[in-house]
């Protein structure tokens, strides 16, 4: 049998969990192909680019996330050059006005942001980028498709044979910006624009000036002597001389390499006047709250959950004759329950996820209408969890004991959970739902 000392053990057992922290604290290599941004550098490296850019906003502990991150580092190699692959981390708390701002309100969200900026009319002088939510399946195929379908294209079509309002012929191309931008001229027998010319196109926007001369122009072919296709040529725009580009692979970091030589220097596409620059206001943080709250009229139930733009509630319906002694102590113990899960859930996750929890004396008129609506089963102490922003529901099935609880809302935050939809407005009261009603009808 084979001894191991104490300090062999603690040395094995220090070495796993150094192995395996980077897998603990994020789902990305900080030098893998997906970029990890945070809030510092989020403008530089997605807003103030022509580059179309994919960000996901993730949180670590989310299990939709983590069944993801496989699929989305796989997108991002073959993206490579063409789009670029973000992420950001709406865990951490330096990051959290970032997801507010763009409206995440689940895990995993990814946004695609274009590649051209428009102007913002509330700041003059000023630019953003309204980004287009992902919402197709989460594997390598479908993001990659999508992503390169949103690659603007800034290569001019060239036709001495068939000129169109969309082409030049190549007389006209040469005496396009003579002086100012160096041609790219690329002979082609493909029928349509590659994804890798467009990203070059937008890579060397307003630095190049790139054209597409398709096979059938066989007099624009004869004209420059191509003898195979692709051939690619630069013009320098001081000497007019022509140099092809002869390396063996048509790749995106040959390509870039080769027409960085006669580009102009590479700038911030939108600049912006200072003056006219404000300081976004800071999204506030709800703090967070011990309490389990009484929600024992509809103003309290408006306010504390369903006037909420974000976040789940979970709604507790306890028992409770406050004449006899011995409900008093069972619903003081059911409260303490609730508030020891609350703690060790906002423990784990923070503010990432707002989670409210209400009860409701489940005697009261107003709570036996919930039940009703809802079709929760008629024991006590019941729980489910409302999202009022998605409308839909989960009944808690288990017994009311702290480890039921707590593992199912921790379920409920992953995503591990079935939800149910509703389509009626949620009110205590029946004379509110009337209201209600006479308000849509008008």
């Amino acid at each position: 049998m084979i001894h191991y000392s104490m300090k062999t053990l603690l040395t094995v057992t220090f070495l796993l969990l150094f192995v395996s922290l980077p897998c603990i604290l994020a789902l990305y290599d900080p030098n893998g192909p997906v970029t990890l941004v945070t809030e510092k550098n989020f403008r530089d490296e997605v807003l103030l680019t022509e580059q179309v850019v994919l960000v996901e906003f993730f949180a670590p502990w989310c299990g939709h996330c983590k069944n993801l991150a496989p699929e989305y580092k796989k997108a991002a190699e073959n993206l490579k050059g063409l789009v670029k692959v973000a992420a950001i981390d709406c865990d951490d708390q330096s990051n959290r006005n970032v997801c507010s701002a763009y409206d995440v309100k689940g895990f995993p969200t990814i946004k695609l942001f274009p590649s051209q900026a428009v102007p913002d009319k509330k700041n003059p002088g000023s630019f953003l980028k309204k980004p287009k939510d992902y919402n197709g399946a989460r594997t390598v195929k479908a993001i990659v498709e999508f992503a390169l379908s949103e690659i603007p294209s800034f290569v001019q079509p060239i036709s001495d044979k068939n000129p169109t309002k969309k082409t030049l012929t190549m007389d006209e191309f040469l005496a396009k910006d003579n002086k100012t931008l160096s041609k790219i001229i690329l002979f082609t027998n493909k029928e349509k624009t590659t994804h890798l010319y467009k990203a070059l196109s937008v890579e060397f926007h307003n630095r190049l000036l790139l054209g597409e001369v398709r096979q059938k122009e066989s007099e624009v072919i004869e004209r420059f002597n191509i003898k195979k296709f692709p051939t690619l040529i630069a013009i320098d725009k001081q000497t007019g001389e022509s140099t092809e580009y002869t390396a063996e692979k048509f790749n995106y970091d040959n390509l870039a390499k080769f027409l960085n030589k006669f580009a102009l220097p590479k700038t911030k596409p939108y600049s912006e006047e200072k003056k006219e620059k404000k300081k976004e206001p800071e999204i506030e943080i709800e703090p967070y709250n011990p309490e389990i709250i009484n929600a024992n009229s509809q103003e309290i139930f408006d306010k504390e959950c369903l006037s909420k733009p974000t976040g789940l509630c979970i709604f507790t319906f306890l028992p409770l004759e406050s004449e006899f002694e011995e409900s008093i102590k069972e619903h003081e113990s059911n409260i303490q329950i609730l508030k020891t899960v609350k703690e060790k859930l906002h423990q784990e996750f923070g503010n990432s996820i707002y989670l409210r929890f209400l009860w409701f004396n489940s005697i009261d008129r107003g709570s036996k209408k919930l039940i009703q609506d809802f079709k929760l089963a008629d024991v006590f102490p019941a729980l489910m969890v409302l999202n009022p922003n998605r409308k839909v529901y989960k009944p808690y099935l288990g017994p009311f004991d702290e480890e039921g609880i707590e593992k199912f809302l921790k379920d409920v935050v992953k995503g591990k959970v079935k939800s149910y939809g509703y389509n009626f407005n949620v009110t205590l009261n029946k004379d509110d739902e009337k209201k209600e009603h006479k308000k849509d009808e008008l």
